[in-house]
């Protein structure tokens, strides 16, 4: 749990220097004014903010403190775009402070809107320079942020390296009575123990740490470490005991009314039950989970409830059941990669326009230099001819200076604009892709409103039937051409719903590229493949024959996506490469290399046109765009390997059918952790 120490910033540096309207004592007034109306809700601070910032009655240290609630509030009323577009306001004004760390501030902040977002890389880079400005601060900020960036480091599945952030932390705290701090910090070493499967060290350290919670009376951490008892419990197979301390965590979020964390323990209950193969007590509890939340709650958490959903139906054989869950999940993960393009796209417009501004007031200020420079030539001039050749000498001399420094001036503005003119066009690419999303909605719109229209066509031929049966006027007649008519609705109805799950069922690809962040693990890359193949087998009308050949190998990657890229390679085949071939057949060969392995994919279907082999991969992208097809299966695909599988993926010219060929490392550990450090180095 990421903990956010802005007001001890603002505390510690950020105090009001030449205040020309509001002296300290009132200042201070002021922020004691804005806390209060924060403790009421996070809106009503903002909007108080708002008021205050619209006047000119601040020093820029002082409109930079309120700048910094602004963004904070927003973030904690998750506000995520207007915080973005204040964050770059701050930014710019931080800038030009001669006080360094207040940049402290933008950085801090913008992590904790990505960490939101579950954009944790960014968030690496972020508190990664947060830091630099947080030894300007203090000793206390410095290791707060160490602590911060080890959560981030856990999120991202790099464990070592969180284990090293939360331990240099908690011997930081050692000597210090803060309990609350220690209680926190232990409670993430933890975690970073039971992913590492560490679970003897965990258990000693969750027992201590909740006697200290017991004894302080903190409730909320002491339901949290009893949600991480019960994870090692389950994962040694202690289910009755697991049960119980699940139960314990419940009835203390009951107490507290913590909905949404009671929805956490409950998934937990699921999980548990669903291990004791108990699958009865595991839907119940999911049910009780899922009609409480919506795709407005935490995604990514009612993504995870909605996939396990998915796999615990489909293991019992309910599919419809399975499919259903399965179509959320992807619901709730597409609107969390609609998030995440839109604050990247909320970020490069509000620096657009700051920059915007920025070059007008250096034109502004360039035309104002160029008057007086021509006022003070013509003094200089008239000067030089009543005096002397000497100060002539010298009027050229500041001439040719102020002409150098011109140039100089005229140099950066058009480095600037040429920036903005980027900034611009990546605006104008994110914006592209928003229209392409809106499109399909649009689509999605006529078959439904056709839908809607026939049910209420037949609702009106039911009242008119049910009048005239009231009234004994209903002839065979009437009853005739009430069914016939309600047939003909009825079948419009089906038509349209069937087309509009055909176009819905085309995003199931998203599963490719939005994947959980889940720690890798090792595993027999031949047998997975094969295994993954053959429940493939079910999906399709025709009869698909697999083969899979080549080396053994024993890959550390996440098999999850692997298989996702797989599946949506063989329903590609399917789809466009063997209508009217005989004996469809896929092969997989497996080669080996030092630290990589090559898989090629190969199908004996009709194949793909050498000419836009290099197409395929663009996003919307499609030899059918307008009909069933969006043109985002390949793409996907492409990003998944590239950037979560560390590797790459081609398609070559094959003579009979379709080939790719993939590319990836063997140990994914080892590819994981240099991107990240490449990534966290980059200027």
């Amino acid at each position: 749990m990421l903990r956010i120490w802005f007001l001890v910033v603002l505390l510690v540096c950020f105090l009001p220097a030449k205040a020309t309207v509001l002296d300290k004592k009132e200042f201070e007034k002021l922020r004691t004014e804005i806390r209060d109306n924060y403790a009421q809700s996070p809106h009503v601070a903002i909007a108080s903010l708002d008021e205050q910032l619209a006047s000119d009655n601040f020093t820029p240290d002082q409109r930079l403190v309120l700048l910094n609630y602004k963004a904070w509030f927003q973030l904690e009323a998750k506000q995520f775009k207007p915080a973005m577009k204040t964050l770059i306001i701050y930014k710019n004004l931080a800038e030009k402070s001669s006080k360094r760390a207040l940049m402290y501030g933008y950085y801090n902040i913008s992590a904790g809107v990505y960490i939101q977002l579950n954009l944790h890389k960014l968030a690496l880079e972020h508190l990664s320079e947060a830091l630099k400005y947080a030894a300007l601060l203090s000793d206390d900020i410095t290791n707060q942020t160490l602590n911060n960036i080890g959560e981030v480091y856990l999120a991202l599945g790099m464990l070592d390296e969180a284990e090293r952030a939360f331990r240099r932390y908690a011997d930081y705290l050692q000597h210090s009575n803060k309990p609350l701090d220690n209680s926190i910090v232990t409670i993430n070493l933890a975690k970073t123990l039971i992913a590492k499967e560490q679970f003897t060290e965990a258990k000693s350290l969750l027992s201590e740490i909740m006697k200290v919670k017991q004894q302080h009376q903190f409730d909320y951490l002491l339901a949290e470490s009893y949600l991480l008892m019960a994870e090692i419990e389950r994962a040694e197979k202690q289910y009755p005991l697991a049960l119980i301390s699940i139960n314990q965590s419940l009835a203390i979020f009951t107490v507290q009314d913590l909905v949404k964390d009671q929805h956490r323990a409950q998934f937990e209950l699921a999980k548990t039950y669903a291990a004791m193969d108990d699958t009865d007590r595991a839907t119940n509890e999911l049910t009780r989970v899922t009609k409480n939340i919506h795709l407005d709650d935490d995604l990514l958490f009612t993504s995870k409830v909605y996939l396990f959903e998915s796999q615990l139906f489909e293991s019992t054989g309910r599919y419809q059941q399975a499919i259903s869950s399965y179509k959320k999940h992807t619901a709730a993960e597409t609107q969390l990669i609609k998030q995440q393009a839109d604050i990247n796209l909320a970020k490069a417009i509000a620096q657009a326009e700051t920059n915007e501004k920025e070059v007008k007031i250096a034109e502004l200020t360039r035309e104002k230099q160029l008057k007086a420079q021509k006022v003070n030539a013509f003094k200089d001039l008239a000067l030089s001819v009543v005096i002397s050749l000497i100060i002539i000498s010298l009027g050229s001399f500041f001439a040719i200076s102020n002409i150098y420094r011109r140039k100089q001036h005229l140099a950066n503005t058009l480095q600037t604009l040429e920036e903005t003119q980027t900034n611009l066009i990546e605006a104008q690419k994110i914006a592209s892709l928003t229209v392409l999303v809106s499109g399909m909605a649009h689509q999605l719109n006529t078959p439904i409103g056709t839908a809607t229209t026939a049910i209420t066509y037949i609702a009106e031929n039911l009242q008119e039937l049910e009048q005239k049966f009231k009234s004994k006027t209903l002839s065979t007649k009437d009853f005739n051409r009430f069914i016939e008519n309600t047939n003909e609705a009825q079948h419009l109805v089906l038509n349209n719903i069937t087309r509009v799950v055909s176009m819905i069922e085309q995003f199931k690809a998203l599963n490719v590229a939005s994947s959980l962040k889940k720690p890798m693990q090792s595993f027999e890359l031949k047998q997975f493949i094969t295994e993954r193949l053959e429940t493939l087998k079910t999906y399709f009308t025709i009869h698909l024959d697999y083969q899979v050949k080549g080396d053994e190998v024993s890959l550390t990657s996440n098999p999850s996506i692997i298989g996702d890229v797989l599946k949506t390679l063989v329903i590609n085949a399917y789809e466009h490469g063997f209508n009217g071939v005989e004996n469809p057949t896929i092969t997989v060969t497996i080669k080996k290399q030092r630290y990589t392995i090559t898989l090629i994919f190969q199908d004996n279907g009709s194949g793909i046109d050498d000419s836009i082999l290099k197409e395929i991969f663009t996003p919307f992208y499609s030899t059918n765009l307008g009909g069933n097809h969006l043109g985002l299966g390949l793409n996907i695909v492409f990003n998944a390997v590239k950037y979560q599988l560390f590797g790459n993926i081609s398609a070559v010219p094959c003579q009979h059918g379709a080939c790719f060929i993939m590319n990836l490392p063997i140990d994914g550990h080892l590819s994981a952790k240099e991107q990240i450090n490449a990534s966290s180095i980059k200027p």
